[in-house]
C-alpha cells in the first residue's frame, strides 16, 4: 500500500560498503566496497547499476566462481530482466542464473536463493514479497594470495509487475568455494542493503516495501477468488479510530462491467478481530467474491475500503486521510 511518510533520494546513490549499516566486511573473502544505483526510476525502464568488489585472496585455494544475490520484488521477474558484465584484472566476461541444480557449500541442501533468503532473509522489507536472484560468474579464479578489484555492470528492467513501488534493494557477493560462512580467518560474504528506491509513473497502487503501513494485504498480489487477510495497525500513528474497541471494514468493489458494490455495514460480517487483547492491530480475513455477492459473470477489478469504528461516525483511509485505501486484484 502506499504511505505519504518517505524521503526522496537523490538522482544516484553512492553507497559505501565501509559505512552502511549491516554491511558485513569479509578479511578474507570477497568485498562490496560500494554501489552505484540510481534512487528513482521509471516504471518499465531499464536502470544500471555497478557493484565494485575486492577479493583478498588470501591462501590456496580454488578454482572458484563469484556468487552475486540480487534482492528484488518477485513482481520485477528480474531473473528474465537482468543481464550482468563483470571487469577484473583477469579479464572481463558475463554473470548468469545459478542452475538449481548446482547446490552451495554449507546450504544443507538449499538452492543458492533459498539460502539467501534463510541468510538474509527481505533485507529490512516490511513485505516478504522479495527474492534473491543468484548468478555467477563464467570464469573461475584461484586463491593464491594476490587482490582482485572489480566491477559487476548490472542492466536490470525494473517493475515489470506494472506497479508503483518503494524497496530496499539489496546485494551480497560470495564465491562457490564457501558460501556463507565465517570462521577464525574471516568472513567469506558480503552483503549490502540500498537506501529505499522508488519506482514512479504507473496507475494505480504503490507497493510500499520501505514504510510501516496502516493497513496491509495478505497476499499482496491476489484475485477476487483468493482469501485475502487485510490487517489495520493501530500502533504507527493516532487516527480518527485509536482508543475504540471495535473495528469494522468498510469497503467498494469496482467490478469488470462496471458496476460498484459497497460492503459498509458494523455486523459479524465486517468486524476487525485485535490480533491480541493489546496488539491495537485488528485483522478480517474474507473471500471477495462471496463478501461482495458477486455474480459468476462479474470479477473485480479494484477495491477502495476505509476502517469505521461500531458507530460508523469516524474512519480511516489512505495516509490517515478521508482518502479510501486502494487494492488493485492482480495474480502478478
Amino acid at each position: 500500500m502506499r504511505s505519504y511518510l518517505y524521503i526522496k533520494g537523490k538522482a544516484l546513490w553512492r553507497v559505501c560498503a565501509c559505512l552502511l549499516l549491516g554491511i558485513v566486511l569479509a578479511c578474507c573473502g570477497e568485498i562490496i566496497t560500494g554501489v552505484d544505483q540510481p534512487a528513482t526510476a521509471t516504471v518499465g525502464s531499464t536502470i544500471d547499476i555497478t557493484v565494485h568488489i575486492d577479493i583478498p585472496t588470501v591462501g590456496n585455494g580454488g578454482p572458484d566462481n563469484l556468487i552475486l544475490g540480487i534482492l528484488v520484488p518477485k513482481g520485477w521477474k528480474a531473473a528474465q530482466n537482468t543481464t550482468i558484465n563483470y571487469t577484473s584484472p583477469l579479464g572481463s566476461g558475463t554473470m548468469t542464473l545459478v542452475p538449481d541444480a548446482s547446490l552451495p557449500k554449507n546450504g544443507n541442501g538449499l538452492t543458492w536463493s533459498a539460502y539467501m533468503k534463510k541468510t538474509f532473509g527481505i533485507g529490512g522489507n516490511l513485505i516478504d514479497d522479495m527474492e534473491w536472484v543468484a548468478y555467477q560468474t563464467d570464469k573461475a579464479y584461484s586463491h593464491n594470495g594476490s587482490e582482485i578489484k572489480g566491477d559487476l555492470q548490472i542492466k536490470m528492467k525494473v517493475g515489470a509487475d506494472g506497479n508503483n513501488t518503494r524497496v530496499k534493494l539489496g546485494y551480497v557477493i560470495t564465491d562457490t568455494g564457501n558460501g556463507f560462512v565465517s570462521d577464525s580467518n574471516g568472513t567469506y560474504y558480503s552483503e549490502v542493503i540500498t537506501p529505499c528506491f522508488e519506482l514512479t509513473g504507473a496507475s494505480g497502487d504503490i507497493i510500499d516495501f520501505c514504510n510501516p503501513q496502516l493497513t496491509v494485504i495478505d497476499p499482496p498480489k491476489s484475485l477476487d477468488n483468493d482469501f485475502i487477510t487485510l490487517t489495520f495497525d493501530g500502533t504507527i500513528v493516532a487516527t480518527p479510530v485509536s482508543g475504540e474497541t471495535e473495528l469494522y471494514l468498510c469497503a467498494t468493489a469496482y467490478t469488470s462491467d462496471g458496476k460498484t458494490i459497497s460492503v459498509c455495514e458494523q455486523t459479524a460480517k465486517t468486524l476487525m478481530k485485535q490480533t491480541t487483547a493489546t496488539s491495537k492491530k485488528y485483522q478480517i480475513t474474507f473471500w471477495p467474491r462471496s463478501f461482495f455477492g458477486l455474480q459468476d459473470s462479474q470479477t473485480i477489478i479494484r477495491m477502495e475500503y476505509f476502517v469505521t469504528n461500531k458507530t460508523n461516525t469516524a474512519k480511516v483511509g489512505y495516509g490517515n486521510t478521508l482518502a479510501p485505501f486502494v487494492y488493485t486484484f492482480k495474480c502478478s
